[in-house]
C-alpha cells in the first residue's frame, strides 16, 4: 500500500530502488511458497498483481482463479467488496493479448464500480489524479502526513522546472534563412539548432552522437505530413490500414520516443546492446494510441471542417452499412487492443532495469492523449487546461478542482 501511494502520488523516481527491493520481496515470498496466493484477499492479490508487473516481475493472470466459483464465473459474493473490485478493474488495465481471465476481470468490476474508475492508474498521468487521492488518503499507517508534505515540495519544485523549460522554449529567436518562406524561417532555424544541440549533448554525455538518427525522425515525420497533404488536394480517401500506417509516423509519436532513447542514454548504457529498432514496437503502440484517439471524433478542426480524413472515416467507407456508432465502436476496442500490445511491451522491456525511464515516459506519453482529446461541446479542452495551469500557474495542489475531481 505504501508503494502505491507513493506511485500514485508521482513521487516513486525518489524512491526506484528501495520500491524494487520491497516488490522483489515480496515476488520471492509468493512464487516460492505452497499456496503462495491462497491467503491473499481480493484487493491485496490485485494491487500485488499490478505493482508487480508494472515493475517487470512475472507474474500469471491465472492467480485470479481462485475468485472464480464452480460455474468459471467470478463468484457473486464479490460484489459486496467494491474496494476489491476497484483494485481488481486496476489490475486487469495490465492485460495483455490473449489473457481472457482480465478481460473478465474488467467486465466484472466494471459492472458494479462503473464510473468511479473512469481514469485507471495504468493510464493516467500520476500527478493528473495525484490532488484527488491526496485527499482521499487515509492515515492508516501513520506515514500520510509525510507523503503528503512530500508530494508538495516535489510538485513546487516540478512546477518550476515547468517553467523554466517554456522560457527556453520562447529565446528560440533565429535570423532568417533565405531560402524558405518567411513563415517558416524561424522554426527551420530552431529546429535545426536545436536538434544540433541535443546531439551535442548526448554526445558531451555518451560519447556517441545520434544525429543521423535524429535527422532521419524529422525526415519521416515531414514525409508523412506530405503524403497527408497530397490526399487532401486531390480528395483521396485511403485504405483504413493505410491510412493509420501512415498516421502512426505523422503523429510525431516516435521523433518524441526517438529523442528521448538517446537522451537517457539507453544505447551506450546498454553497450550497443538496445538499438532504436528494439524499441519500434513500443513506438508503434503509442503512436496507434495517440492517432485513434485524434481520430475518434471528439470534435473537428474548424479549418478542415473534417475534410483532413480520419481512420473512422476510412473504416466506413470501407464498411457501407456501419453507421458512425458502430465505426466509433470499433475504434474503441482498437485502443483497448493497442494498450495490451503496449503493456506487453513494456514488460518485456522492463526486464531490463536501464530501460525503466525510457518505458515510464512512453507510458506517459499514451496516459496524456485522453487529456489532449478530451473536448467538450464547444469544442474546448477544459480539463487539459486545469491540468496545463495547475502545473504551470497556479500553486493549487490540494485545493478542490471541480473538473479534475469530476473527470
Amino acid at each position: 500500500m505504501l508503494v502505491d501511494a507513493i506511485q500514485r502520488l508521482g513521487v516513486d523516481y525518489h524512491f526506484q530502488e528501495e520500491i524494487e527491493a520491497i516488490l522483489r520481496r515480496h515476488y520471492v515470498a509468493a512464487t516460492t511458497c505452497v499456496d503462495g496466493y491462497t491467503y491473499y484477499t481480493l484487493h491485496n492479490l490485485s494491487l500485488f498483481f499490478r505493482l508487480l508487473r508494472q515493475h517487470g516481475f512475472c507474474i500469471p493472470a491465472d492467480i485470479f482463479n481462485n475468485f472464480k466459483g464452480k460455474d468459471g464465473t467470478f463468484e457473486g459474493k464479490l460484489k459486496q467488496d467494491i474496494s476489491g473490485l476497484m483494485e481488481l478493474y486496476e489490475a486487469a488495465q495490465l492485460g495483455i493479448e490473449g489473457e481472457d481471465i482480465l478481460d473478465e476481470a474488467a467486465k466484472f468490476s466494471s459492472q458494479i464500480v462503473g464510473n468511479r474508475l473512469k481514469h485507471p492508474y495504468h493510464k493516467s498521468i500520476a500527478r493528473f489524479s495525484a490532488k484527488k487521492y491526496i485527499r482521499d488518503l487515509q492515515d492508516i499507517n501513520g506515514w500520510e502526513k509525510t507523503l503528503k508534505e512530500l508530494a508538495k515540495l516535489d510538485y513546487y519544485v516540478a512546477k518550476t522546472a515547468h517553467q523554466q523549460e517554456l522560457t527556453q522554449i520562447s529565446m528560440w529567436d533565429y535570423a532568417a534563412t533565405d531560402i524558405l518562406p518567411k513563415s517558416w524561417k524561424m522554426c527551420y532555424k530552431a529546429l535545426l539548432d536545436t536538434t544540433n544541440e541535443i546531439g551535442s549533448k548526448i554526445y558531451e554525455k555518451y560519447g556517441y552522437n545520434p544525429i543521423n538518427s535524429l535527422k532521419s525522425t524529422w525526415a519521416s515525420l515531414c514525409e508523412a505530413f506530405l503524403v497527408e497533404a497530397k490526399w487532401f488536394q486531390i480528395g483521396h480517401l485511403p485504405i483504413s490500414n493505410e491510412y493509420l500506417e501512415n498516421g502512426k509516423v505523422s503523429s510525431g509519436v516516435h521523433v518524441v520516443l526517438v529523442h528521448l532513447f538517446f537522451l537517457l542514454g539507453i544505447n551506450g548504457k546498454m553497450g550497443g546492446a538496445f538499438q532504436v529498432d528494439d524499441i519500434s514496437e513500443l513506438i508503434s503502440s503509442v503512436a496507434v494510441i495517440l492517432r485513434l484517439w485524434d481520430d475518434f471524433g471528439s470534435a473537428k478542426d474548424e479549418q478542415q471542417d473534417g475534410n483532413d480524413g480520419s481512420y473512422i472515416e476510412c473504416y466506413m467507407k470501407e464498411n457501407p452499412g456501419s453507421t458512425i456508432e458502430i465505426a466509433r465502436e470499433h475504434v474503441v476496442d482498437m485502443i483497448s487492443s493497442e494498450w495490451k500490445r503496449l503493456n506487453k511491451e513494456c514488460f518485456r522491456l522492463n526486464q531490463n532495469s536501464s530501460m525503466s525511464s525510457f518505458i515510464k515516459a512512453s507510458l506517459n506519453l499514451a496516459r496524456m492523449v485522453p487529456l489532449m482529446y478530451s473536448y467538450d461541446d464547444n469544442q474546448q479542452l477544459p480539463v487539459l487546461e486545469e491540468y496545463v495551469n495547475s502545473s504551470l500557474f497556479h500553486d493549487t495542489f490540494l485545493e478542490h478542482h471541480p473538473i479534475l475531481d469530476q473527470e
